[in-house]
């Protein structure tokens, strides 16, 4: 298994699932104008932020070239793991906003 891949594969499913997370919560603010709602958006931007740079910066890294392939490989797998509980977390929270 190719983490770096797999890696990539969390983060952008990251990025679709704070999507929905992000629709969800500017739906409620029509509903609900507080802080609280507005805090959600912005927290939900920044982590969408953070996947978008985190796929942007990976595949830069492993697209450098050999020399540093060796750090991104070993990198990797400890990336997967983030991305994947990240995911797990993301997709509980699309589970739950959306009912």
């Amino acid at each position: 298994m190719d983490f770096m891949i797999a890696a990539a594969v969390a983060a952008i499913l990251n990025i679709g699932l704070l999507g929905t997370i992000i629709a969800i919560y500017v739906q409620n603010t029509r509903l609900i104008k507080s802080y609280f709602t507005y805090g959600l958006i912005t927290i939900a931007s920044a982590f969408m932020i953070q996947n978008i740079v985190i796929v942007i910066f990976w595949f830069n890294l492993y697209t450098a070239g050999p020399s540093i392939k060796a750090v991104v490989d070993a990198a990797a797998p400890y990336l997967f793991i983030i991305n994947l509980a990240q995911t797990v977390g993301l997709a509980v929270m699309v589970w739950i906003n959306a009912r």
